[in-house]
């Protein structure tokens, strides 16, 4: 296992965003609610998570990511509303949702599923919902008392933001949670390549 890392492709989220994505947070913080909080500056979009791969196959990782990026546009989201996965009753992930050009998202995250394959990862054949995970929750919340919380926010929303690259981040475990490296940048098509 040591020469294999843990990693996803993703988008990252501007600066506005994670100050909003806080906000968020700390309104949703005052319920006393058993939740482990994303921190703000690690919360991303996952657009693929790889899993553990052999560092031998970085090269071609970040081949196919520059790939896929060439034929593919930069564009616009926003982070909008709040809510939970599965379901108030059984709620294990609190989410931000996302508005804008959802169908470029949907071909972005499409075209990566499809690409990858050939690097022998496998399509996911859960269907692709676009969220920012802000929190976990450590036991079940009262449904009626998530929901209120979750009422007011259903209309709040950050300004937009650019998504003009994927990056494709090492995940390292640790106690404290998790910590990400970024290992590879790719622009979209008309990007400005990031030096890292």
């Amino acid at each position: 296992m040591a020469n294999t890392i843990r990693t996803f492709v993703a988008l990252p989220v501007s600066d506005a965003v994670s100050e909003f994505l806080k906000q968020i947070q700390e309104r949703l913080r005052s319920s006393r609610t058993n939740i482990r909080w994303v921190p703000a500056t690690n919360i991303h979009l996952t657009l693929k998570f790889l899993g553990d791969i052999d560092l031998s196959t970085l090269p071609a990782t970040r081949a196919q990511m520059d790939a896929v990026t060439r034929s593919i546009a930069p564009f616009t989201l926003t982070a909008k509303g709040a809510g939970v996965f599965p379901n108030l009753r059984q709620a294990r992930v609190l989410w931000v949702g996302l508005t804008g050009d959802i169908d470029q998202l949907g071909l972005l995250q499409n075209t990566i599923e499809s690409e990858f394959v050939s690097l022998g990862f496998k399509r996911d054949r859960r269907p692709f919902r676009a969220h920012l995970t802000i929190g976990r929750t450590r036991q079940r919340p009262d449904p009626k008392v998530l929901g209120a919380l979750l009422e007011p926010l259903k209309d709040a929303s950050s300004e937009p933001f650019r998504i003009d690259q994927i990056r494709l981040y090492q995940s390292v475990l640790k106690p404290s949670g998790a910590e990400y490296k970024m290992l590879h940048a790719a622009p979209l098509a008309a990007g400005t390549r990031m030096k890292i």
